[in-house]
């Protein structure tokens, strides 16, 4: 406890899956219920593995409000978040990602409610094509509406500069991981996971860990795996996930005649994965700020990455990683080749990467500074409102 006033803060999350999901979980479950009370503005129309964890959140005492907000424009959703809002007496609106983003943000006009955005990759990250400079747009104007914008990396914030977005509003505040609960796999349970997989010992596994989207680029390893896998009889790849393209990377993997390839599937506990593999790749073609990378790091791994903003705040060049350009097979064959024929001089990288994770991404860090940020902004309007009781009344000419 800090001794500071209680405050209400309310979550409004669409993309109630993956690295966003894990996020907001980590927030309203670590956030001190004596000094932030966290509600639940969410849509639960995305895949419903991840329906049971939020669930899950009202026997802990936290309040959920379903609100459907799969299509824009949703003038239904903006009322229905307004509304609770005012009912429920919130003083901070943090709203999660691009869709709810904007849904927030447009509900919040009128309120007098400062509302925190976390954009987890902007919009305009994921594009380069014409829609490029309207999403630009879009959050430029979306930003006035904003007390405070998180980065959860610096490369994020970067890009935020680069599309004109007020400085002053842009905040980096790092996803976290509690690597006490990430321990470094033992012999046994590697051994374990490679029997019940058909691995052999001696074989050197590449692996990933991901929702099978084509964000994460996995058609791109498949690619490289074209070149390095021939080469290679002691090595293996395994993907490790599920999402709406894994049928079809199934078949271009088939197509491309792929030695060595396991499809391993979704994982309710990913830390056995992680035992098995010797090597983890992550080529997506943009990131926030990604956990399969920091557990990665955390459970010992070197780590192979494409060099887009999220992963450049994570891995360290030639001390926990490789860096390869993104969206080219080639230079990620490169590096894997040159990692399966020497493993000599990335021996060390696994280990640097669990104490850079352990050093500079811890999740309570980022709790507390969200809290710090909350609080700042509410003292802000608490101070603004009362100088405008204590200010004098024009003065009215005769």
């Amino acid at each position: 406890m800090t001794g500071r006033p209680p405050i209400r803060i309310a979550h409004v999350v669409e993309a109630t899956t993956g690295g966003v999901a894990r996020h907001v979980i980590d927030l309203v479950t670590r956030l001190h219920p004596d000094e932030c009370t966290s509600l639940l503005y969410l849509s639960l129309q995305r895949h419903e593995s991840w329906v049971e964890p939020f669930r899950a959140l009202e026997a802990r005492g936290i309040t959920l409000r379903e609100i459907p907000m799969a299509h824009l424009p949703n003038p239904g959703a903006v009322r229905a978040i307004a509304g609770w809002a005012q009912r429920d007496h919130i003083d901070v609106l943090h709203v999660h990602s691009a869709k709810a983003g904007y849904l927030g943000r447009q509900a919040a006009v009128g309120l007098d409610i400062p509302v925190v955005y976390t954009p987890h990759a902007f919009p305009f990250q994921r594009t380069t094509d014409w829609k490029r400079p309207l999403y630009r747009s879009i959050e430029r104007k979306m930003a006035q509406r904003t007390a405070s914008i998180i980065c959860v990396s610096t490369g994020e914030r970067d890009e935020a500069l680069a599309a004109g977005l007020p400085a002053e509003k842009l905040v980096v505040i790092p996803n976290g991981l509690d690597t006490a609960q990430w321990p470094l796999p033992t012999p046994d349970l590697r051994r374990q996971v490679r029997e019940g997989w058909g691995i052999a010992e001696h074989e050197l596994v590449v692996g990933t860990m991901c929702r099978m989207v084509p964000q994460k680029g996995i058609d791109l390893l498949l690619e490289a795996w074209v070149d390095v896998g021939p080469d290679f009889p002691h090595a293996r790849l395994v993907l490790c996930g599920d999402g709406p393209q894994r049928r079809a990377l199934r078949r271009f993997a088939y197509a491309l005649r792929l030695p060595r390839v396991t499809f391993a599937g979704e994982m309710d506990d990913p830390r056995p994965a992680y035992a098995a593999m010797d090597i983890f790749c992550a080529p997506s073609r943009w990131e926030g700020a990604p956990y399969a990378v920091m557990e990665a790091m955390a459970s010992g791994l070197p780590v192979i990455a494409s060099e887009v903003p999220g992963h450049t705040d994570l891995v360290v060049d030639e001390e926990t990683g490789r860096f390869v350009i993104p969206e080219l097979p080639g230079p990620l064959a490169g590096a894997l080749r040159g990692m399966l024929v020497d493993d000599d001089p990335w021996k060390g990288w696994g280990e640097s990467g669990r104490f850079r994770v352990q050093r500079h991404f811890a999740v309570s860090t980022m709790v507390r500074t969200t809290a710090d940020l909350y609080h700042t902004l509410v003292a802000d309007r608490r101070n603004l409102a009362e100088l405008s009781e204590d200010e004098p009344p024009a003065a009215v000419s005769a």
